[in-house]
């Protein structure tokens, strides 16, 4: 691999993205979990009938939510600065890989023009004295 700008700029942007998202604590997904469970609880004692319950659940389970907002977003933050570092990475071999062709063992590429070797040279002049 080439260590150009891009490679350079690519491996910051992992690193950073990497601190962020194991250095954040994870503490802030229990209560996420447990918000989006309460929603979900709430929703569905609200469509059964009981919906003074249903709706004191879920707007506990919408204030845990929005309390875990932050976290959510330093996720999501984390989580592209990952994704565009490896593109940044890995964009310029996959660019290589991609104009490449299969080829059939032993055939020369379709050139314009053969090229000419001080080999091919001597091997001609090898033949003439034959």
């Amino acid at each position: 691999m080439k260590i150009t700008g891009k490679t350079i700029i690519g491996s910051i942007l992992m690193f950073v993205g990497l601190s962020i998202f194991f250095g954040g604590s994870l503490g802030g997904l229990i209560p996420t979990l447990i918000g989006a469970w309460l929603i979900y609880v709430g929703v569905k004692k609200y469509d059964k009938g009981s919906k003074t319950t249903g709706v004191i659940l879920a707007v506990i389970g919408v204030l845990l939510v929005v309390q875990s907002l932050p976290f959510l977003l330093g996720i999501a933050f984390a989580g592209a600065l990952l994704y565009f570092g490896w593109t940044m990475l890995n964009g310029e071999s996959a660019k290589e890989s991609s104009g490449r062709s299969y080829r059939e063992p032993n055939t020369a590429p379709h050139m314009e023009e053969p090229i000419n070797t001080s080999f091919d040279q001597e091997w001609e002049d090898f033949l003439k004295k034959k």
